[in-house]
């Protein structure tokens, strides 16, 4: 399995290489499966028609956003943990002060699984186990 990235240019504003122009690599995505694409793929591999998956996966949706809603963080399948957080403007000096009006915004936030190795390193649910980084337009065909 091979993940493509793009070469990208950019020139410095500040600091010591500013005037600069240096490089570094993006990754680079081929577009976004939609749910009905992913809803196809599981029916492909089960006995359950397209539609079928559809209604599953809408209603765990549906649930996912109830059970947000009444404040359970959700966890997906070894993939990681969904959940609220807020987007608060400032801190204050007091416990008294500290309320519901210093919420700006609630986010929704994703954390992906991951399990240690012997060396402290993370290793990710979600990251095939060998990935080859491959340049965009020089990818095995």
């Amino acid at each position: 399995m091979s993940k493509s990235y793009k070469v990208s240019k950019k020139t410095m504003n500040m600091g010591p290489k500013k005037g600069k122009t240096v490089y570094s690599v993006r990754p680079y995505s081929y577009g976004t499966l939609t749910t009905k694409d992913i809803a196809n793929q599981i029916a492909m591999e089960s006995t359950a028609t397209p539609a079928d998956v559809m209604a599953v996966l809408d209603r765990y949706t549906y649930y996912v956003k109830e059970n947000l809603k009444k404040g359970y963080d959700i966890e997906l399948f070894g993939f990681g943990k969904l959940y609220l957080r807020f987007l608060t403007g400032k801190a204050v000096e007091t416990e008294k002060e500290a309320n519901a009006k210093l919420v700006k915004s609630i986010l929704p936030a994703f954390r992906p699984s991951y399990f240690l190795l012997k060396n402290g390193s993370r290793v990710y649910n979600l990251i095939p186990d060998s990935i080859e980084l491959v340049k965009y337009g020089e990818e095995k065909k």
